[in-house]
């Protein structure tokens, strides 16, 4: 019997998109040979439990409590020589312990998903201790100079400028392909419109509201609840709040207050059917998110993105024409006002350019393309 073919996916718990994105590839994969074995590891796996949660709390305070630091560091590592040089320390520390796992599973392909386990891999590379081929996969509409390694000879991209910023940092033309963020196959079919809408109760002439802040729920979903409440029109609302216990709670005691219909939900695994029954998404411009909103074609209105990928994946966004920024409060009082009484055509115009860069087959076009890498000699 032939040998199946094995993939390995790293990726890195700091945000969910990374994960979901290997994930999404992997369930891709599977369906497209039934003899291909996939593992997923995050970068957590190869240094101690303890430091790596320490890492992610960190992480996620910076976010919340200082943005403008984390992009201050963003920038910095874009351009400074000296994060380049500390990112080939920390390849070296963790490098042995990557090395080892690799070799127990013996795959016959890597697919990095996060910019760090794509360092690692590339310093093993340049060390020819990975001999296979190895394909990583941006998740934003943006490149980060930390995703660079010349060692990588297969980099996949969600649009042009991308390609051309790693050729202009030393990455072969031929090694990039534009091909999509992967999202779940989910995304790219169109849910029943009508069984979501009475399962929510909600009314198919009402203009519909989603409200979300990624898994960790980092949005004042409250605020922008309450400033709904202020504009002159009947809204319904649908609130998710990821993981965040205390927003989910905030907002139910507002409830009894609200004049608007509003379902307030916590982590949820249908995401696509509430995006398929809204007008417009208010939320973070996770590479994720966003790739997935495209898929689904419902605009979004960006509020206050963090200074770094964020902020990048809105410029292109805004530039691309299919989204819209908020700055304040007032600020999405006014774009909903605009969006759903005083220039409605500009909705439309939104979903026609969705259309037009959404991109739901990127997860199987991927998949393929690793199939493609993997030798001659193997059944996969």
């Amino acid at each position: 019997m032939a040998k199946s073919c094995r993939v390995l996916f790293i990726s890195a718990p700091v945000g969910a998109g990374h994960i979901q994105a290997a994930r999404s590839i992997s369930t891709a994969m599977c369906r497209q040979q039934n003899d291909v074995e996939t593992k997923m590891a995050n970068i957590f796996d190869f240094f101690n439990p303890y430091v790596g949660k320490v890492i992610l709390n960190v992480y996620l305070k910076i976010l919340k409590l200082f943005p403008k630091l984390y992009g201050v560091m963003y920038g910095w590592g874009n351009e400074s020589y000296f994060a380049l040089l500390g990112r080939q320390v920390i390849s070296h520390y963790l490098a042995k312990n990557m090395e080892k796992y690799i070799t127990e599973y013996n795959p016959d392909a890597i697919v990095c998903t996060h910019a760090t386990p794509a360092g690692l891999v590339a310093y093993l590379m340049k060390r020819k201790k990975v001999r296979i081929p190895v394909i990583v996969v941006v998740t934003d509409f943006v490149v980060h100079r930390l995703w660079v390694y010349p060692e990588i000879q297969h980099y996949i991209v969600a649009n042009e400028s991308m390609r051309g910023f790693l050729t202009e940092h030393g990455v072969e033309e031929n090694c990039t392909a534009v091909m999509g963020i992967p999202v779940d196959e989910k995304f790219s079919r169109l849910p029943n419109a009508e069984r979501i809408r009475h399962s929510l109760q909600f009314c198919c002439q009402v203009k519909t509201i989603l409200i979300m802040g990624g898994g960790a729920g980092i949005l004042p979903m409250d605020d922008i609840l309450l400033c709904c409440e202020k504009i002159d029109i009947s809204l319904q609302i649908i609130v998710v709040t990821g993981n965040n216990e205390n927003m989910y709670k905030k907002i139910m005691k507002l409830l009894p207050k609200l004049r608007n219909k509003v379902q307030v939900l916590g982590y949820v695994s249908y995401i696509d059917e509430l995006m398929a029954v809204s007008d417009l998404i208010i939320s973070k411009p996770g590479g994720m998110t966003c790739a997935e909103t495209l898929c689904i074609g419902i605009p979004m209105l960006i509020y206050k993105p963090i200074p770094g990928q964020e902020e990048a994946n809105t410029k292109y966004l805004i530039e691309q024409h299919v989204a819209i920024r908020a700055d304040c409060l007032q600020d999405i009082q006014s774009l909903i006002k605009r969006l759903f009484i005083e220039q409605p055509e500009e909705l439309t115009k939104l979903r026609q350019n969705i259309l037009r860069i959404g991109q739901p087959m990127a997860a199987p076009t991927i998949a393929n393309y690793i199939f493609t890498q993997v030798g001659q000699d193997k059944t996969c």
